[in-house]
Parts: structure tokens; sequence; C-alpha cells
């Protein structure tokens, strides 16, 4: 009966509401269309039941991936793509900070690079420095005029044979001897070195 109603009212014939003109619908009102007689509901048959059943089940899957669907998007846009842009963008200002610590560096190894020319120029300059300071000749004219050393020569050198059997013998050194007595030893010996 409920359908029979509907597709009535589908028709304009049986409404509660009202038309744009906010007339009655007066052909109601007095009975001029008569309602349609209602039909005894028929049972449907076990086949139609089960097609019925089949479509209903079809439908709430439907729904259900036009949920999941639904839920899986923000703004019409899936889930998933927003996340691969974030993870894109993650990237990308990762990869813009590491070139710009690269040029950091880059920077860094410039300045470290002129610091060391720098200082291979001033050792170079010290390395002459050094040199001019002890000058060989000026050390030789040094010892001979001021210190009154004189140049040994190849005819000074003498040998000495020593006729004892080839064994070596360890001297005690004296432990009572202190530091004075030790630099008085040497001294008294330098003179020798030079003759």
């Amino acid at each position: 009966m409920a359908a029979a109603r509907a597709e009535y009212a589908g028709r304009g014939y049986y409404t509660d509401a009202f038309n744009g003109s906010a007339a009655y619908d007066l052909d109601r009102v007095m009975g001029a269309v008569p309602l349609p007689e209602e039909e005894p509901e028929q049972q449907p048959s076990p086949e139609e039941l089960q097609r019925q059943r089949i479509q209903e089940r079809l439908r709430q899957r439907e729904q259900a991936r036009a949920k999941e669907q639904s839920r899986l998007q923000v703004f019409g846009v899936p889930v998933v793509g927003i996340m691969g842009v974030i993870a894109a963008a993650v990237l990308m200002i990762a990869v813009l900070m590491s070139y710009i610590e690269l040029a950091g560096i880059s920077g860094q190894i410039r300045d470290v690079r002129s610091s060391i020319e720098t200082l291979e120029d001033r050792g170079e300059a010290l390395s002459v420095k050094y040199e001019a300071a002890f000058n060989m000749a000026e050390v030789e004219t040094y010892a001979v005029n001021i210190l009154g050393m004189t140049r040994g020569y190849d005819s000074s050198t003498g040998y000495t044979a020593v006729y004892r059997s080839d064994r070596a013998e360890i001297l005690a050194e004296d432990e009572t001897a202190g530091l004075f007595a030790r630099i008085k030893g040497f001294l008294k010996e330098l003179p020798e070195y030079f003759r």
C-alpha cells in the first residue's frame, strides 16, 4: 500500500505539502480522484528471497567499500597521496639542508687550505732565516777568530794500537760523584777535543 501511495504521490495527486502557490490540492480534498485500491501482498518465492538477500549483501559490501574509501580520504584526496606528498617534502628539505651544510663545509675547507698555504709560506721563510742564522762559514769564522780554534788536518790523525784480548770491560762509575763532579770532569776533557 505504501508503494502505491508513493507512486500516486509521484504523479502529483497525493501530497501533504503545499505547492509553490500555497494552494490546497482540491482534487484530493474533494475526492475527485479516487485512490487506487490496495492489492493484497504476495509472498515472494524462495528464489526471489535468495536473490534479494544476495543483492542486499552486495549493496552492504558496496556501502562498506564506499565508507572505507571515504574514511581513507581527506578533503577528497586519498590519505596515501597526502602521506606521499609529505614524505617527498621532507626529503626535499633534507636534501636542501645537506646542500647548505655542504656549502658551509666547503667554505671551511677553503679557509683551512688558505691557512695551510700561509703557514707553508711562513715555514719556508723561517727555514731560510734558520739557515741564515746557522751559516757554516760564519760559524767557522767565529770559531777561528774569536775562540782561537784551528782546523784539523788529515796528518793530525793518530791511531793507537791496543794489545789486549778481545774482551769488553765495564768500568764502574763512581756513584758518590755528584752533578758538579761530572760537570767538572766534562769541562776538563773538552779542550782535548779541539787540539
